[in-house]
């Protein structure tokens, strides 16, 4: 019988702290903790439900691994900082073996996880520099805070706060027309 129940008290830390000492149920703890938040950041990232759902079992096997270099400070953005270059590295991987046949398969919207509106606003999100889209995906999607995403990033915290408030403004800009012109269609025919 797993003992993970008295373990939900215990900081992420602390319980990185036993994973490091040997114990599974800190392990599964940390997984129950992140698997959502990691998962969605890697299908943002990717753009691709079944490489998100790959990358996201490795990221864990990465932890589990590489377990012993953690030493101390803030769990989840060195669990951040590990998904951050899984997924750069995969897109580089991705790119460089793509042919040109293969650039309309890998842009496909995803229809099952997004509704017209969530279509339209990531497309919208695909015209950010890479910088701002890792920013804002990282606070909206994945709810960090500014400094959390300063260091899985490594940029100053004023670069972080600057890329967000960037990435908000050029979405308003992009989405603007597209509702503007939603809504004046759906008011002339009323």
């Amino acid at each position: 019988m797993s003992n993970s129940n008295n373990l939900t008290p215990l900081s992420d830390e602390d319980l990185m702290s036993r994973f490091q000492e040997g114990s599974d149920d800190a392990f599964v703890e940390l997984y129950d903790r992140y698997n959502r938040r990691l998962y969605g950041y890697c299908v943002q990232m990717l753009k691709d439900k079944e490489f998100a759902e790959d990358l996201f079992q490795e990221i864990f096997i990465r932890v589990a691994r590489k377990r012993h270099h953690f030493q101390g400070g803030n769990f989840s953005g060195w669990l951040f900082a590990i998904a951050r270059n899984q997924c750069l590295n995969t897109l580089r991987d991705a790119v460089s073996h793509t042919s040109l046949d293969d650039v309309g398969v890998l842009r496909a919207p995803d229809q099952e996880l997004y509704d017209e509106t969530g279509e339209i606003l990531k497309q919208a999100i695909e015209k950010l520099s890479p910088e701002m889209k890792e920013a804002l995906v990282l606070r909206v999607y994945s709810e960090f805070s500014y400094q959390e995403i300063a260091e899985i990033t490594e940029a100053k915290l004023a670069t972080v706060k600057v890329r967000i408030h960037r990435a908000k403004l050029r979405l308003h800009d992009l989405l603007t027309p597209y509702f503007a012109d939603r809504y004046s269609k759906q008011s002339s025919t009323i």
